[in-house]
């Protein structure tokens, strides 16, 4: 749906709240800069993340706004797969000899297997290889349905 189409679906302060919450407001304050009173800003805001037109109008904005700074979802891959690759870089281990009172290598190296291991992660989230949720079908459904009516039976 194109950025217009949802602005027309919106009042001035849903447009102002989710463009406050892009600058990196918080939830409250991006309520209160919005035009929502002081004292209800805090739920203002929790009950317009939960609004189905103000998410998919704070998706398209982010989007149009990444794309303005060429973060496009290719050359957020592409630096992400530099970062891998810088992370996967081994670098030695030294370590002191007193004998000749300077660093010499030890024979270990190390790379930054935590970075190398949340760049994968996104990527493979990115590619849809993890899913959160799991989806049951046939028997298993069918027992999980039965179970849950033995427990709303009290028996």
């Amino acid at each position: 749906m194109e950025i217009k189409e949802l602005e027309k679906r919106l009042n001035i302060r849903q447009r102002k709240f989710v463009a406050h919450i892009l600058e990196g407001l918080s939830q409250t304050e991006a309520a209160i800069r919005a035009g929502y009173s002081v004292k209800t800003a805090a739920s203002q805001a929790s009950d317009l993340l939960k609004n189905p037109k103000v998410a998919a109008y704070r998706r398209v904005l982010a989007g149009v706004i990444l794309e303005q700074q060429g973060l496009t979802p290719d050359a957020i891959s592409l630096k992400l797969l530099e970062i891998y690759e810088r992370c996967m870089q081994k670098k030695p281990v030294m370590e002191w000899d007193k004998d000749k009172k300077e660093w010499t290598e030890s024979g270990e190296w190390r790379f930054n297997a935590k970075g190398a291991i949340k760049v994968l992660e996104l990527l493979g989230k990115n590619a849809g290889m993890f899913t959160d949720k799991v989806e049951h079908s046939g028997a298993a459904a069918l027992r999980i349905e039965m179970c849950d009516e033995v427990v709303r039976a009290g028996v």
